[in-house]
């Protein structure tokens, strides 16, 4: 594994149209959206009553999957681009520090978010809708993730390069694909998804989704998480 991040600490990140800001380092503090960053009284509502559980969201990320970044306000009530309505999604962005692999960087764009997708986010969609105070809110309309790492080929330029896949689902969608009562190409066809190539964005790629268990299995060595920590995922 490259030299492993700050767990909440970030590599350089391309500005993604979606989200309101421009990615800049965070610190373990800084991965939660603050109230003063939402535009309506709904979202800022949601993330004064869930606050707790945002805090308790990034502690189980920073010692559950202590090899992964979180973004800065990477953890929060998203929107997808162009949301007509305000509907409000749990979103969690984190960006994956991994080694250059010749497999991985040999797969087109489509199958690398394919793989961060089955192997990151269907882990954090599981952790989010284990919140269920969050899953019995009204207001809150769906899931989010959005995973970024670092495209093959670009680490050593001046400017490394991301590749990111940022995904909204709606509530009753993602629990039905978790449950099993929804399939892997029902809930990508329902899902509002896009892939970025740095800035530019790639659109809806043919992504796929499958099972991987690698972020349940994977151990970091000489690394255990504190003693009564909780890990959902």
């Amino acid at each position: 594994m490259r030299k492993m991040m700050s767990r909440f600490v970030v590599r350089r990140l391309a500005a993604l149209a979606l989200i309101f800001f421009a990615p800049v380092p965070a610190a373990a503090d800084d991965a939660i959206m603050s109230i003063d960053q939402y535009k309506t009284s709904k979202a800022r509502s949601l993330a004064t009553t869930h606050e707790p559980l945002l805090r308790q969201m990034r502690e189980e990320i920073y010692h559950c999957m202590p090899w992964v970044g979180v973004q800065k306000a990477g953890i929060g009530f998203r929107q997808p681009k162009g949301a007509v309505e305000d509907d409000r999604y749990l979103s969690v962005w984190i960006v994956i520090d991994q080694d250059e692999d010749a497999r991985f960087s040999a797969l087109p764009p489509e199958r690398r978010a394919s793989a961060m997708l089955s192997r990151y986010g269907t882990d954090l969609l599981r952790r989010m809708t284990s919140i269920q105070p969050v899953v019995a809110d009204p207001n809150v309309y769906g899931f989010s993730v959005v995973l970024s790492w670092l495209k093959p080929g670009t680490g050593k330029a001046a400017q490394p390069v991301n590749e990111t896949l940022a995904l909204f689902a709606d509530k009753q969608t993602t629990l039905g694909f978790l449950g099993k009562r929804v399939s892997g190409p029902e809930f990508i066809r329902r899902a509002k998804f896009a892939v970025f190539d740095g800035t530019t964005e790639l659109g809806r790629l043919p992504i796929e989704v499958w099972e991987d268990s690698f972020v349940k299995t994977f151990k970091v060595a000489n690394y255990e998480a504190p003693k009564g920590q909780r890990c959902s995922g």
